[in-house]
């Protein structure tokens, strides 16, 4: 593993073209940006950058910052999520950068989509984005879902579009942040009606033959704990293997943390690291209930062996509390 942090989720942009019930970044309203070549002061360690916004396609000068990344971490995984409501945008980036990877939201079939991104005709263009990236030759391409108190039952439906298309599939579950989502307390799903969903997903995930399907329930384990209101299964180590970068350059631990370490227009992340050793030790004591791909994955990839153990064991006693209901 490279010295210094390999996970980042970068926000270019804080506008957005879609009113989102559990997101309110788009209330915010437009803010400074960092230009393209501000991306060169990135750490060259990150081996994964998730470009987001708002809506990073809003931003003309995208395929600038993309290659700016790139350029600054020859060996990153750039993975470029959208709401999809910008299709013929998407194609145009899609067509100066290649080899990235590309994840459209999509939260419900039809109308409910359309309902929990407040705009009409969401789905639609949602299936127009994702076709435009397959005929691009996208082959890193998926579909990431949020599941609320609005979408009960609704993942399974995604999980069969996804596997109809050949496509990635992943969700998370609504978190609230100070500095990103806001306060969606209100959103969050309401534990009765959320398992069985999150348990069925368990199952058709442990029942695969794919193991990165295993790991990808042990995730759904982890959700299904933390709406249980159940702690942290594993150690988390944002600001360390993980941060989040805002449009103007902030720079937090995570993107659920309400403070920043510095700004990375004025001083490099190592430097923004040694000037904030409490806050540093603050994160690594973090009781904080959450469950999300972007500290859950870094430590899972930095201890693999030890997780596929992990995963292993989930696995069996899934299949175990099954034969012990059929009994």
């Amino acid at each position: 593993m490279p010295a210094g942090p390999t996970h980042a989720i970068v926000a270019v942009t804080n506008r957005c073209n879609a009113r989102c019930a559990m997101c309110d970044i788009w209330k915010k309203g437009p803010t400074g940006e960092m230009t393209p070549a501000d991306y060169g002061r990135l750490p060259d360690s990150l081996r994964e950058i998730n470009v987001t916004g708002g809506e990073p396609l809003l931003r003309e000068d995208l395929v600038e910052v993309i290659r700016a990344m790139r350029l600054r971490c020859p060996r990153v995984r750039i993975v470029l999520s959208t709401n999809g409501l910008l299709p013929e945008r998407l194609r145009q980036v899609l067509s100066q950068v290649k080899d990235i990877a590309v994840r459209v939201s999509i939260d419900g079939m039809g109308d409910l989509h359309d309902a929990i991104r407040g705009t009409p005709g969401a789905y639609r263009k949602a299936l127009e984005s994702l076709r435009i990236a397959k005929a691009q030759g996208v082959r890193d391409l998926g579909i990431c879902a949020t599941m609320t108190r609005r979408n009960p039952g609704a993942m399974q439906g995604i999980h069969d579009l996804a596997r109809r298309e050949s496509m990635q599939f992943t969700f998370t579950v609504v978190h609230s942040s100070p500095v990103f989502f806001g306060n969606k307390r209100d959103e969050e799903p309401e534990a009765a009606r959320a398992l069985p969903d999150l348990e069925a997903m368990e199952k058709r995930l442990f029942s695969s033959g794919n193991p990165k399907d295993w790991f990808r329930a042990y995730f759904v384990e982890g959700l299904a704990d933390m709406v249980r209101g159940r702690p942290r299964a594993i150690r988390c180590r944002a600001g360390s293997d993980f941060f989040y970068l805002d449009a103007e350059g902030n720079l937090y631990p995570c993107h659920l943390w309400d403070r920043p370490l510095g700004n990375i227009l004025e001083k490099s992340y190592d430097g923004m690291v040694k000037a904030n050793p409490g806050a540093m030790a603050s994160v690594g004591t973090c009781s904080r209930r959450c469950w999300m791909t972007c500290t859950v994955a870094p430590e899972m990839r930095r201890r693999l062996p030890a997780f596929a153990v992990r995963v292993g064991w989930a696995k069996a006693r899934h299949h175990l509390r099954v034969l012990a209901r059929l009994k």
